[in-house]
């Protein structure tokens, strides 16, 4: 019991995982984009957007260190 519930919980961050990448390409995309506009104003929002999306990924790589260690824990 303990094993498919551990599975399921690896395939759901897995795919959490997969989304929030396939987010953060978009979104980092986009704020690539509008960096490339002459208003200076935004300029600084997207340099803030991608500095989000750089702590987003940040925290998501970081979360799924943490589960892979617990479950490393767990057996």
């Amino acid at each position: 019991m303990q094993g498919k519930v551990i599975a399921l919980l690896s395939a759901i961050l897995g795919f959490i995982i997969a989304i929030a990448g396939g987010y953060a390409a978009v979104k980092f995309g986009l704020m690539g984009i509008a960096h490339m506009t002459k208003d200076q104003q935004k300029i600084r929002e997207a340099r803030d957007g991608m500095t989000n999306v750089a702590i987003g990924l940040i925290v998501v790589i970081f979360a799924s260190a943490a589960v892979a260690w617990l479950q490393g824990l767990a057996g």
